[in-house]
């Protein structure tokens, strides 16, 4: 926990408020409470790239961009998704909505025109090449 507070203090802080708002929120009766969410991604280095693997269930393929600039790799969408249960005389709908967006800063030595993502059974898993740094032996003369 001390590591994610000092790696991402600012990000925590403004979790610990949107939930605290909503929170407040549902206290004094208001419904229509703020829904603000980020998807759990784990981050996994193999030999010849990068991972991402962020849990997007109800999170439709065309509601996901994804970016790679100035050494971040940005992931964002939405998602609405409507749960109905009728059973023995009762009804229950529930709605989840909300946007997200997790940025990551990715080392140096990314191959950007490779990066691939594909989205099954709400995992999206994105793949980032990695690139042999360029090196260059100088004679001296």
């Amino acid at each position: 926990m001390l590591a994610r507070i000092n790696a991402h203090p600012v990000s925590l802080w403004r979790e610990f408020h949107d939930e605290v708002d909503n929170w407040l929120a549902a206290a004094n009766g208001q419904m229509e409470a703020p829904s603000r969410w980020a998807p759990a991604v784990d981050v996994i280095e193999e030999q010849d790239s990068y991972v991402l693997k962020a849990d997007l269930p109800g999170v439709e393929r065309q509601d996901i961009d994804i970016v790679y600039e100035d050494s971040a790799l940005t992931i964002k969408g939405k998602r609405d998704s409507e749960t109905r249960d009728e059973h023995d005389g009762y009804k229950r709908i529930e709605r989840s909505h909300g946007e997200f967006q997790r940025t990551f800063r990715m080392p140096e030595n990314i191959d950007a025109e490779n990066i691939s993502a594909k989205n099954e059974h709400g995992v999206l898993v994105v793949r980032i090449p990695k690139q042999e740094k360029a090196q260059k032996k100088i004679e001296v003369q």
